[in-house]
């Protein structure tokens, strides 16, 4: 075997699925490690762990099965990184953990604002990984992932997460959290229909013209 036929062998085994997948699982390994000691619980009573490793184990099987039909299918080769959603994606999962909880370091300090302002936050924010992008699929995005996130780990699996500024609470006196959970939930749902008709009505407006 020659030496360029050997090259496009090696090139045809490291193509974007086969990277990408493993990569996939190298990210599940990284996350079973991060999370360390936290007790998963049971299928009844989910532990904080509980969702994390079960997401990660579905990621790491993506992973394998991704790599595996990359390695025989050969799909597309690896193209030049770009450079820009790599730094804009680090930036977002910066901001989302700088939001989502409450910090200080030194004279700095961060009130815990939730998973209801980090979520459209960060949605937002990624968006800048593309040079062109659309601002109203961003916040139909936004508001739609943060609507169902609240509503699968803060109310329907109770997982500890912060989902609201406490401060909040003090407006919905006699109410309590999940409630007041319920309410931003509708709220946000109503304001995903409400853009997603605008852009729908754009669009018939678009195609007319």
């Amino acid at each position: 075997m020659s030496e360029r036929e050997t090259a496009n062998e090696q090139s045809l085994l490291l193509n974007q699925s086969v990277v990408g997948g493993l990569a996939l699982i190298a990210f599940a390994v990284f996350a079973f490690w991060a999370l360390g000691d936290l007790d998963s619980g049971t299928l009844r009573s989910m532990g904080p762990g509980g969702l994390p490793r079960g997401v990660a184990i579905l990621i790491g099987i993506c992973g394998i099965f991704i790599a595996t039909i990359g390695a025989r299918i050969d799909p597309l080769r690896i193209e030049r990184v770009a450079i820009r959603p790599i730094i804009v994606l680090m930036i977002s999962i910066i901001i989302f953990a700088a939001t989502i909880r409450s910090w200080s370091f030194g004279s700095l300090s961060m009130p815990g604002l939730g998973l209801m302002v980090a979520g459209p936050v960060t949605v937002l924010a990624s968006g800048f990984a593309q040079r062109e992008r659309d601002w109203l699929d961003l916040a139909i995005l936004a508001m739609a992932l943060t609507a169902f996130c609240m509503l699968l780990f803060g109310d329907m699996l109770s997982l500890p997460i912060p989902v609201m500024p406490i401060s909040l609470l003090t407006f919905f006196s006699g109410w309590d959290q999940r409630q007041v959970l319920r309410l931003i939930v509708a709220i946000y749902t109503v304001i995903a229909l409400g853009l997603y008709l605008i852009r729908r009505q754009r669009n018939a407006k678009g195609a007319a013209a």
